[in-house]
């Protein structure tokens, strides 16, 4: 992802994907641009419907706000049956 925030008191986040992909009849067909995910974060989980076995993790940095907050990134491939994109 990149760049994004998250509000641990109410559970929510936005962040823009790397890579997004419409899936249609269960094959990705179109490459989408310019995605950016926001919603709760159990709702997210809970829309979870297909992940693949293997994960990628990227190495850990800092915050992108100048902050020396210590954050990471990656996981496996993850489809999601419903989310609030733009």
């Amino acid at each position: 992802s990149r760049g994004g925030q998250v509000d641990t008191g109410k559970g929510s986040f936005q962040f823009a994907a790397q890579e997004a992909w419409l899936i249609e009849n269960g094959e990705l067909t179109t490459p989408l641009k310019d995605v950016s995910v926001s919603g709760l974060t159990l709702e997210i989980l809970q829309n979870v419907n297909g992940l693949t076995r293997d994960a990628k993790l990227a190495a850990p940095g800092f915050c992108g706000k100048g902050q020396t907050v210590p954050v990471g990134d990656g996981g496996p491939i993850m489809r999601i049956s419903e989310a609030l994109v733009g």
